[in-house]
C-alpha cells in the first residue's frame, strides 16, 4: 500500500473512532481558542493521565484560557504504534509512548533496551535531560514528531509466582513473558529464563492459568493491574528504567505564536516534573499497599550476578541503535 493510501486509510479509520471516543473525552472548563488533542494508552488513574490534566491546567492558567486539551485515554484513539502513526498525520497533536513503539520509526530508542543503563531516577533524569538524551528525542524530528521530553513509567522489576530470587540461577526453568522485544527477549534467556512475548492484555489471564511463571514490569503497573493477585514475589532488579516519550505533532507545534510556544514549553516543563514525581510516589505507594507480596531488595553482589549475565546484550543494542551513540550514553551514564 502507498504512503499516501495508507494516510487516507488511516486517517479514515481515525474520524469513525474520533467522533467516538469524543463522547468519553476528559475536559476541565469551556473550549479554549486553541486545543491540543492529547491520546494515550493508559488508564485515567495513571500517572501519564493526571500528568496531561495538569498539563491543561497549566496551559489555560498561563494563556488566559486560551489554550488547553482536550484528553483522551485507554487507548480511544489507537494502541501506543497507531497513536504515533496518528501524530505523525495530524490526528493527534500529543501522546506519550513507551520507547519500544517509537524505536520502530527512530532505531536510536532502541538505546535505552541497555540491561542496567541507569542505578536510580536521579541518574536517568541527568542523562534523558543531557545532551544524549536531547539528541536521542532530536532523531524524530525528520520522522513527522517532534520529542518533548521523557516522562516516566519507571524501572522494571522482576515478579514470579513461584519463589523468591536472587541470582540467575534461581531463574532456570521459569517461563517468563516479556515484551516483543529482541533485547528483552536475548537479554532474559542469557539471565537463564525460558522467556517468550505476550500481549499484554493477555497478560493477567496467562499468569492466572499458569502459562508463565513470570513477568517484568514497573511496580505501579504490576499494582494497578492486580497483578499481585497471581504473581506473590517481587526482586527488585531495576534491570531496565522505561521512559515514556512525550510526542507532538510538528504542525500543531507550529501553529502557535512565539509566545505562545513559550507558554507552551514552560507547562510542558511543569508538567514533566509533576509526572515524574508521581511516578515515583506511585512505586512507593503501591509497594506499600501490597502487603500480600515479599518483595526482594537484592545486594550490589546479587545484582551484579545478574548485569554481567547481559553484558554481551550492549552489542545487540549497538547493532539497533548505533554503535557510537551506545557509547556516549554508556558514559553519560557512569
Amino acid at each position: 500500500m502507498s504512503l499516501t493510501k495508507a494516510a487516507h486509510t488511516l486517517r479514515a479509520g481515525f474520524v469513525a473512532a474520533f467522533a467516538s471516543a469524543a463522547l468519553f473525552s476528559t475536559t476541565v472548563s469551556a473550549e479554549p481558542e486553541i486545543t491540543f488533542r492529547a491520546a494515550h494508552s493508559s488508564t485515567p488513574s495513571s500517572t501519564g493521565h493526571k500528568a496531561f490534566e495538569f498539563l491543561d491546567k497549566e496551559l489555560r492558567e498561563k494563556s488566559g484560557g486560551r489554550i488547553g486539551l482536550e484528553i483522551f485515554p485507554n487507548s480511544q484513539l489507537g494502541g501506543e504504534r497507531e497513536l504515533v502513526e496518528n501524530i505523525q498525520f495530524g490526528n493527534v497533536d500529543l501522546t506519550f509512548v513507551s520507547s519500544a513503539p517509537v524505536a520502530s520509526f527512530a532505531p536510536q530508542f532502541f538505546a535505552f533496551d541497555v540491561p542496567f543503563l541507569f542505578k536510580d531516577r536521579p541518574q536517568a533524569y541527568a542523562v534523558l535531560d543531557g545532551d544524549v538524551g536531547k539528541e536521542i528525542l532530536a532523531s524524530l524530528n525528520d520522522k513527522g514528531m517532534v520529542g518533548l521530553a521523557y516522562w516516566e513509567n519507571g524501572f522494571r522489576q522482576l515478579t514470579n509466582n513461584k519463589k523468591e530470587i536472587r541470582s540467575p540461577d534461581d531463574l532456570a526453568g521459569l517461563k517468563m513473558r516479556t515484551m516483543e522485544n529482541e533485547v528483552h527477549i536475548a537479554a532474559w534467556r542469557a539471565e537463564g529464563a525460558n522467556p517468550a512475548p505476550l500481549a499484554f492484555n493477555e497478560l493477567f489471564t496467562a499468569l492466572q492459568q499458569g502459562t508463565f511463571d513470570a513477568q517484568e514490569g514497573p511496580i505501579n503497573l504490576f499494582y494497578d493491574m492486580k497483578f499481585n493477585e497471581v504473581q506473590k514475589f517481587i526482586s527488585k532488579t531495576n534491570h531496565i528504567y522505561s521512559p515514556w516519550p512525550l510526542l507532538a505533532n510538528p504542525d500543531k507545534l507550529a501553529s502557535l505564536s512565539a509566545e505562545d510556544r513559550a507558554v507552551f514549553d514552560e507547562a510542558v516543563k511543569a508538567a514533566t516534573d509533576y509526572q515524574r514525581g508521581l511516578a515515583k510516589e506511585a512505586d512507593d505507594k503501591a509497594e506499600a499497599a501490597m502487603t500480600d507480596v515479599t518483595f526482594t531488595t537484592l545486594t550490589p553482589e546479587e545484582l551484579k550476578a545478574f548485569s554481567d549475565k547481559v553484558v554481551p546484550i550492549v552489542d545487540l543494542v549497538k547493532q539497533k541503535a548505533g554503535t557510537d551513540l551506545v557509547d556516549r550514553l554508556l558514559a553519560a551514564a557512569k
